[in-house]
């Protein structure tokens, strides 16, 4: 009866007071032993039924169940009996369909967003709403009572989000700039627009407006900004000259060309003519950003360090900005500044942040040079990925409390092209880890949680921990972008007791290449990580985990558990083998063992008549 007492108004103040921002705060703030003191004393049913919808929302997004993980939160919808995980679920709902960026996703994300705005007590949670629930409405064509809709909410709380909602609205180029600079403005940001008549305007006409000669620094520390690039002859100007106007003109611009194909180091080299705190090097072969980065962070001569992407546009004001942070607290060692994605049809773009426009950018990262060369090094030279694990080692090694994402304001406006809008990546980040980053983030816990020493050097000669090909800066030869391994050993490596180990140190005695694919177990209470003895045994060459995204054949595919393909799953490679051992077969239920022999069949390409009872 206490714990009821208790729980329940902890209970509203966690989920119903606070905002994502404070209750990150308190996380940050408590030990894990905290956090489950606190998990006990609000385990009841509410928070049951909020950790079940969180695992269900793994398994759709994490883990690929596409299809049941859908079905079942519809259903947890229709039995709950809880009207704030019905709005919790009507807001998931909401925002699977309309994170479609299609018409018909839009017209069923529009059914469920009444419920989830209905007793919606916090107000960011309120504002998000309004913001998913407008831009459906725009994409049916009902723009004018999306506005309403936005400017009722600005009524009650005026917000940036909701301006540059707003201006996703507007026709009107000049309209819509209106509205992005009302949110520049309340950050007390210089307006931006475009060096050419709104009637001929595009993304690599924008500029930063009032420029003043009055506001230019020329004193003060030097900044190195890394600028990698490859085949970036057509977007790299914005690039460059949005970074050689800043108020903070002590810097220099070092851009690292990877290889590339086309006239992006002609194009380096007219500014390299021009300005002489541009510095252009080059990648031996190509290798992927982060070996860029590498390479400049060898030769910048600046005390503060920051990059710029190859296409992206910064405001005038960001590198002063990021810089003045970093003078006035010497116990910072790095700091962000934030980011809001612009389409080249000048739309703003929200990327796994549902209603929320303007977001901390990673990739802006400034940090004191000698204090993280001395410490942790380089950065991890793989070809996507590594800005989350260079800021874990930050964090890491010098506290929490070390590293601040600035609430500045969009400072820069990242191009989102044509082709990301269009199709995702199976390499991608849609706002969630799945595939190749799950995988890499779990193996960077890993690695992080045993070390001793997180330095990392430059050349990397050998890598910290593996990590899947498809990462590797230099990738294997492939015929026709096939793979080839000796033997495939598919399964659930979370589990104990499951002999994997076991079968793996036998194959290793006889095949030279082995190739492991993670397939998971639909079940709801099961949340761990790979097995650390699996980690352990995985070493990159000998024995690698194979992703979502690649083709890989073989001559053998062992599977020790079909149950595993009962439920369909999206995260998984393709792959071709010749003969399949299938162990336990025999404990399928006869009832499902032709969809066991289907899903064989898509999953690996593999017939009843190639399949052995291991």
């Amino acid at each position: 009866m206490l714990k009821k007492l208790i729980s329940k108004p902890v209970d509203w103040m966690v989920y119903s007071v606070m905002g994502e921002k404070q209750r990150k705060q308190i996380g940050d703030m408590l030990s894990k032993k905290q956090k489950e003191n606190i998990t006990r004393l609000l385990n009841g049913k509410k928070f049951r039924e909020r950790r079940k919808l969180k695992s269900l929302k793994h398994h759709l997004y994490n883990l690929g169940f596409t299809d049941q993980a859908l079905k079942d939160i519809q259903k947890f919808q229709m039995e709950t009996e809880n009207n704030e995980i019905k709005r919790l679920i009507s807001w998931e709902m909401s925002l699977w369909h309309a994170n479609k960026n299609t018409f018909e996703g839009a017209k069923e994300a529009i059914k469920h967003l009444p419920e989830a705005a209905e007793g919606e007590q916090n107000r960011d949670q309120q504002r998000r709403i309004v913001i998913v629930t407008a831009e459906c409405f725009g994409r049916l064509a009902h723009k004018e009572h999306a506005a309403e809709l936005l400017k009722k909410q600005l009524d009650n709380a005026e917000h940036p989000d909701l301006y540059l909602a707003l201006a996703n609205l507007e026709d009107d180029i000049e309209e819509r700039m209106k509205y992005i600079n009302k949110a520049f403005g309340m950050y007390d940001l210089k307006p931006i627009g475009f060096k050419t008549d709104y009637s001929a305007a595009t993304y690599d006409d924008l500029v930063t407006l009032s420029p003043d000669e009055n506001d230019k620094v020329y004193e003060g520390p030097k900044v190195s900004v890394i600028l990698p690039a490859f085949k970036a002859e057509s977007g790299i100007r914005i690039a460059i000259e949005s970074i050689l106007s800043q108020s903070w003109q002590n810097l220099e611009l070092v851009v690292v060309d990877d290889c590339s194909p086309d006239g992006t180091v002609e194009t380096i080299m007219e500014y390299a003519e021009k300005d002489s705190r541009v510095k252009l090097l080059s990648t031996p072969k190509n290798s992927g950003p982060y070996t860029a980065r590498n390479i400049a962070m060898k030769e910048a001569s600046g005390e503060f360090i920051t990059i710029n992407d190859a296409d992206d546009w910064s405001h005038e004001q960001k590198i002063e900005t990021q810089v003045r942070h970093l003078m006035e607290n010497d116990k910072i060692i790095a700091n962000t500044s934030e980011h809001a994605r612009l389409t080249e049809e000048l739309t703003l773009y929200r990327r796994g942040t549902p209603g929320k426009y303007i977001f901390p950018n990673m990739s802006s990262i400034m940090f004191r040079k000698d204090e993280v060369l001395d410490k942790i090094g380089y950065w991890d030279s793989v070809r996507f990925a590594a800005d989350g694990e260079f800021k874990r080692r930050l964090i890491k090694t010098f506290g929490q409390k070390a590293y601040v994402d600035l609430k500045s304001g969009p400072l820069s406006l990242p191009r989102q092209s044509v082709s990301s809008l269009t199709g995702s990546s199976a390499f991608g980040y849609d706002g969630f880890f799945m595939g190749v980053r799950k995988e890499y983030v779990e193996a960077l816990e890993h690695h992080h949680n045993a070390a001793t020493n997180l330095y990392y050097h430059f050349p990397q000669v050998a890598r910290p921990f593996p990590v899947p090909e498809p990462m590797w800066p230099a990738r294997e030869e492939k015929t026709e972008g096939w793979r080839y391994f000796d033997v495939v050993l598919a399964g659930d490596f979370r589990k104990k007791g499951t002999e994997h180990l076991y079968k793996i140190n036998q194959l290793k005695k006889e095949y030279d290449r082995i190739g492991l694919v993670q397939l998971y177990e639909y079940d709801l209470d099961f949340q761990n990580d790979i097995e650390q003895d699996i980690r352990n045994a995985v070493d990159g060459r000998n024995v690698q985990m194979l992703v979502y995204g690649e083709k890989i054949k073989t001559d053998r595919l062992i599977l020790k558990e079909p149950q595993l393909l009962l439920t369909w799953q999206k995260y998984r490679p393709e792959i071709i083998a010749e003969n399949a051992d299938v162990e336990n077969l025999e404990l399928i239920d006869s009832r499902f063992r032709d969809k066991v022999q289907n899903r064989l069949e898509a999953y690996f390409g593999i017939r009843a008549e190639d399949i052995s009872d291991a």
